[in-house]
């Protein structure tokens, strides 16, 4: 596999299109701002997500949650752990998915390092119920992971291996990434209290379910 942008690519512009639609696929051919700028909503929607996580004391799942983990436990910078705990997944998606998509995920992840930390200092909350904060930070997150996802990108780590399991063996990347984040979750309660425990859950469960229901193979394929 070259790359995960064109992973469904033909040797022939009409004969590919073709192909898909008779399998019922829907090709849709992007340019370089479709991209640009769909990537870029997928890193701010992303970065807000994670920081109204951050603002009601509450984890994720994926790299972002074991990101937020390690975080709170050491007091070290969200945005510094993020970027580090990526870096391993970068040489999978490389050899895997192919250079293209290695450096748009680089590039998102590092952007959404570099947002998380700066919005605290721009954005504010008086009050935030854990539940509705989990929420539509899920809504958000999923939506943005979704943008970058049909973009040719991820937010790096185990989101680009959720996709790259999807594209080869079938499982929609929600449920994979809902797996993965079950195995966060059970270390969460050494670090967050129940409640918040369970509002993450919450959120996880959201952000997952939109992106198993909403980014799927065979309903939209992107070049």
């Amino acid at each position: 596999m070259t790359d995960h942008a064109n992973s469904h690519s033909t040797s022939a512009p009409g004969s590919g299109t073709a192909a898909l639609a008779a399998a019922g696929h829907s090709s849709v051919l992007h340019s370089t701002w479709d991209n640009l700028q769909g990537q870029v909503f997928g890193i701010v929607l992303t970065s807000f997500g994670v920081s109204l996580l951050r603002a009601a004391g509450l984890v994720t799942g994926q790299t972002a949650g074991l990101a937020l983990l390690i975080a709170y436990a050491s007091g070290w910078s969200f945005g510094a752990v993020f970027f580090l705990v990526n870096l391993p997944f970068y040489v999978f998606a490389f050899r895997r998915m192919g250079a293209r998509f290695a450096i748009r995920s680089f590039i998102s992840a590092t952007a959404i390092s570099l947002l998380a930390d700066l919005l605290p200092n721009v954005i504010s909350f008086a009050s935030l119920d854990p539940f509705a904060a989990a929420a539509l930070a899920g809504c958000v997150n999923g939506v943005g992971l979704i943008a970058l996802f049909r973009h040719g990108a991820s937010a790096g780590g185990l989101g680009m291996l959720a996709l790259y399991v999807q594209d080869r063996f079938g499982l929609r990347a929600g449920w994979f990434q809902l797996g993965a984040d079950l195995v966060i979750f059970a270390v969460s309660f050494l670090v967050i209290d129940s409640v918040a425990l369970l509002a993450s859950l919450l959120g996880a469960l959201v952000m997952n379910a939109l992106i198993a229901f909403n980014h799927r193979k065979d309903w939209y394929v992107a070049h």
